[in-house]
């Protein structure tokens, strides 16, 4: 059976002095999501993510603020991050440090999946928090945390090229603006950051090479993603890939560095197949799509690679027995 995604406490790093800002109390609401009241008194202590994320959501609707997950990620430091940042930080160059935050986030937060892709001298930095429900709280966070990690690595002066959200363009877009050195767009088919492929070959200014024979001694004593089964790490690939419409299973097969036959075999010893898991990560994603956008059908279908709209709803109905606009219905009631 698979395991609920976790997240280090150090998510909430921030939340309650936020929270009193806006009259609330964060204990209350904490506990009306299944947390403990001190859950943020141990950085290091594993919580549900699905939790969080609900809470983030229900937070940011008692206070009337859609910026409220951008706000609390400017309450974070670099270090929030643990375990990953200590492996990252001293790597030679960007490229080198991101892959290590790709590889090894799962430490930090089970349900954020980071992907790194170039193409034409640009590159995408992009973010999936999978989930039930809306996400938009906790997708604003993620963004902000990869902005703000590419200025750490790269210097304050390093200008985005773009930051992209999946959510609708809030009423006021001052605190976004002024948080992000690119321009934003909302209602996008992803989220992350656009920034020049060069970029990923400069030196990461955090780096000191006198401490690189430490950092990896503490690599190897870790799990990574390679340690995760195969399964997980299909999952959480294919939220990645599925941004971008080219989830097929030789292409997964080769950015897990195996074989297509490889790939089927090793996934059917651990009960499952390439096409159950694309189907399950749909699945979470047009739950999140309906719950938390205001997007069609028509869009939907095309985000999650449907050739219709109506191959996309007879999809979703026979996996959830209700129509995808009877379902969103119900999670609006």
């Amino acid at each position: 059976m698979r395991q609920t995604p976790t997240v280090r406490a150090a998510a909430l790093t921030g939340f309650g002095a936020l929270a009193r800002a806006y009259g609330l109390d964060p204990a209350t609401l904490l506990r009306g999501a299944g947390l403990p009241a001190d859950a943020e008194a141990d950085p290091d202590r594993r919580l549900p993510a699905n939790a969080i994320n609900r809470m983030f959501e229900d937070a940011a609707a008692r206070a009337g603020a859609e910026d409220f997950g951008l706000r609390l990620a400017e309450l974070r430091g670099f270090s929030n991050l643990g375990p990953v940042t200590l492996l990252a930080r001293d790597e030679p160059d960007i490229r080198s440090a991101l892959a290590i935050f790709i590889a090894y986030l799962p430490l930090h937060n089970e349900a954020l999946t980071i992907d790194l892709t170039e193409h034409d001298g640009l590159a995408i930095l992009s973010c999936v928090v999978a989930g039930e429900g809306s996400r938009v709280q906790a997708t604003d966070v993620a963004v902000a945390m990869l902005h703000r990690i590419l200025r750490q690595l790269l210097g304050l002066g390093w200008q985005a090229q773009g930051v992209y959200l999946e959510r609708q363009r809030p009423v006021r877009v001052g605190q976004f603006e002024r948080a992000f050195t690119g321009r934003v767009h909302f209602a996008q088919d992803f989220s992350g950051v656009a920034f020049a492929s060069a970029d990923l070959d400069r030196p990461n200014l955090l780096a000191e090479a006198a401490l690189r024979p430490y950092t990896a001694q503490l690599r190897a004593s870790l799990p990574g993603l390679a340690d995760l089964p195969l399964a997980e790490r299909t999952r959480r690939l294919l939220r990645a890939m599925l941004a971008g419409r080219r989830c097929t299973a030789p292409l997964a097969a080769e950015r897990l560095g195996l074989s297509r036959r490889t790939m089927e075999r090793r996934l059917a010893a651990e009960g499952t197949t390439f096409h159950a898991l694309l189907d399950e990560v749909r699945g979470e994603v047009a739950r999140g799509q309906l719950a938390g956008t205001r997007r069609g059908n028509a869009e939907i279908a095309d985000l999650l690679g449907f050739a219709s709209s109506a191959a996309f709803t007879a999809w979703f109905t026979a996996r959830h027995g209700q129509s995808p606009q009877v379902w969103r219905r119900g999670q609006l009631a």
